[in-house]
């Protein structure tokens, strides 16, 4: 599996300046519950398609985060969203029952819906033409890898992460040591030191097309890596901003990286000028 740097000729061909079709929402502003996932209410600039889509994910009529989703792949580019106390357990869910998101097939529903729902089982075919399932991960030999997780929130808003919209194939071994470490990081040491912390987590494609990169059954892309960002306020307005980048095979090392680093690797992946934090978030030495 390649580096970075190998599959830019493959992203620049593919991603654009904008989210694709409006079947969720055109732009994450148009929600302001879903803006402010994002720091300033800004989202990142350079990331977007015609081939993703804006996914404010919404369960039980509330928002909780936001997605852009590239729905050819069938991965999250990013899910973004507030740092939030954990005080309650992991759900219990069965990945057989993580929720699906009707409105990406077009189909009349505005929150995340779970498979058995009588929306989902009635229109099957078409829900699975924009978006991973949980068949395409069974056997696959890979985990089904959060980007917004679930240990970064708590009750109904921990449930909401469980959506395959919110996750990419990922190894095990990046998986379960060395990203968890991240966010274990992240839920341990940033969130008691600031006010507010805005994340961003989000992937690499290793192609655009089946045959290009790596794939699941020829339906899902596998990421080459998994990137993060946070932009931490802290009191007496002081700011800190880290990033990581994860390899998604051996040897699964996740690298510390300033903002303005991960936006040059960004760049140089997707063709185009990356801004994860477009008015920015300035370091605290």
């Amino acid at each position: 599996r390649s580096g970075t740097g190998v599959q830019v000729v493959l992203i620049m061909a593919a991603f654009g300046t904008w989210c694709g079709r409006a079947e969720v929402v055109d732009k994450f502003i148009d929600v302001l519950a879903c803006a402010t996932s994002f720091h300033q209410k800004l989202e990142p600039t350079g990331l977007s398609s015609n081939r993703t889509e804006c996914i404010c994910q919404r369960l039980k009529n509330h928002y909780y985060y936001a997605t852009l989703y590239d729905i050819r792949g069938r991965i999250p580019i990013y899910s973004a969203y507030v740092l939030e106390e954990s005080t309650t357990s992991r759900p219990s869910i069965s990945s057989s029952n993580w929720y699906l998101e009707p409105m990406l097939s077009g189909l009349n529903s505005t929150n995340m819906e779970k498979p058995s729902s009588q929306l989902i089982q009635e229109n099957l075919d078409l829900i699975d033409e924009n978006q991973a399932v949980n068949d395409d991960y069974r056997n696959s030999g890979y985990t089904r890898g959060h980007l917004n997780p679930s240990l970064h929130h708590s009750s109904e808003a921990q449930l909401a992460t469980f959506t395959y919209t919110n996750m990419a194939p990922q190894e095990s071994d990046l998986n379960s040591a060395t990203w968890n470490q991240y966010e274990t990081y992240l839920r341990n040491k940033i969130l008691p030191s600031c006010i507010e912390t805005h994340v961003l987590t989000g992937v690499i494609p290793s192609g655009t097309d089946p045959g290009q990169g790596t794939w699941i059954k020829e339906r899902v892309n596998v990421p080459t890596f998994f990137w993060g960002a946070f932009c931490c306020v802290r009191k007496g307005g002081a700011w800190l901003t880290e990033a990581r980048l994860g390899r998604n095979s051996r040897p699964f090392d996740v690298k510390t990286l300033t903002v303005s680093q991960l936006e040059e690797v960004l760049t140089k992946e997707f063709g185009q000028d990356v801004t994860i934090f477009p008015n920015g978030c300035v370091s605290v030495v």
